[in-house]
């Protein structure tokens, strides 16, 4: 298999790839009435009013930021990588996905994001969505990316 030789391409396919996992588990949660956010409405809420994250076009706005912040994030954890080495990746993989849990969805609140859980499991099912991102950050990251972007 042909891996890949850039930091940024690996970061996005990486984020993208361990991300889809975590966004469907989140609509299913969402579904199923366990929270009452979902990660498209709160990608929505990013450029629009909360009275309007609800329609179609909102959703796939959302989405469209949510994938967005996974690439983002990808790209992050391959330059942690390529800074402290391919060892222990899973276990960096876990805190990096805890800090992203933190960073958006715990001060994502506090710096302007209108939309905030009601449901008091909200918080902790996206606590594990985000160790679930974190963990396949770590597993596929280090399987997919050419040897020359991480060091010995």
């Amino acid at each position: 298999m042909t891996k890949i030789k850039d930091r940024i391409i690996h970061g996005i396919i990486t984020g993208i790839i361990a991300g889809t996992p975590d966004t469907i588990i989140n609509a299913l949660e969402y579904r199923a009435g366990l929270t009452d956010v979902s990660y498209s409405q709160l990608g929505a809420n990013v450029f629009l009013p909360t009275e309007r994250i609800n329609n179609k076009y909102a959703r796939t706005t959302g989405l469209l930021a949510n994938y967005a912040m996974l690439s983002i994030s990808g790209i992050l954890f391959t330059y942690l990588l390529s800074a402290t080495g391919r060892d222990k990746a899973l276990l960096k993989g876990i805190g990096f996905g805890i800090l992203t849990w933190l960073t958006v969805y715990g001060m994502g609140a506090k710096v302007g994001l209108k939309v905030k859980p009601r449901k008091p499991l909200a918080p902790l099912l996206s606590f594990f969505d985000h160790v679930i991102f974190g963990s396949l950050l770590g597993l596929i990251a280090p399987r997919i990316g050419d040897d020359s972007i991480f060091p010995k």
